[in-house]
């Protein structure tokens, strides 16, 4: 956590000092998966983040988990409409083995998953599934991802080179 809070300092006034309370037993209950660590420690001390006005990370609101995980099966159905057409380049929707579990998005239509890759969710990958149809793995967890998309470290492949910007205006969405 305190690499993408170096790489976006403008997030940090948004943190809470107490973990927010939001209950992942629930939502893993409900989504049939735990969640990878990062994401979790993401949302104990943030509400929902968006980058440069163009990513966006939905985390959980405490007392609103089930409405958490209704966003995650909407984006699920989606990419099962995707896989039907043909269009998912062979990528499944979770609980499918390997199956993609939405995590982020972008206000132009990119889509970040994890492929739950085995039963430890700190080792899943990063897929990316961009507008244009450009399909890829990166090989890190989400916050490693964010951190290399804003430090310029990640491909950018399918997604606009100059977002998010090295020091991105940070916009939260309080509970």
């Amino acid at each position: 956590m305190t690499a993408l809070e170096d790489v976006a300092p403008a997030m940090v006034p948004f943190r809470s000092e107490a973990p927010r309370g939001v209950d992942f037993a629930a939502v893993s209950s409900a989504l049939g998966s735990d969640l990878p660590t990062d994401f979790k420690e993401l949302a104990r001390r943030y509400p929902t983040l968006e980058f440069d006005g163009f990513l966006r990370v939905p985390l959980p609101r405490p007392g609103a988990e089930s409405a958490f995980v209704d966003g995650i099966r909407r984006e699920l159905e989606i990419l099962r409409d995707l896989q039907d057409d043909d269009m998912a380049e062979g990528y499944e929707a979770h609980p499918a083995p390997d199956g993609l579990i939405p995590w982020s998005e972008s206000l132009s239509g990119d889509v970040f998953y994890w492929r739950v890759a085995g039963s430890d969710p700190d080792s899943w990958p990063v897929v990316v599934s961009g507008r244009n149809d450009d399909w890829w793995e990166f090989p890190g967890g989400a916050i490693a991802f964010l951190v290399g998309l804003i430090d310029g470290s990640v491909e950018r492949r399918g997604l606009p080179g100059d977002v998010s910007s090295r020091h991105p205006a940070v916009r939260a969405f309080p509970d």
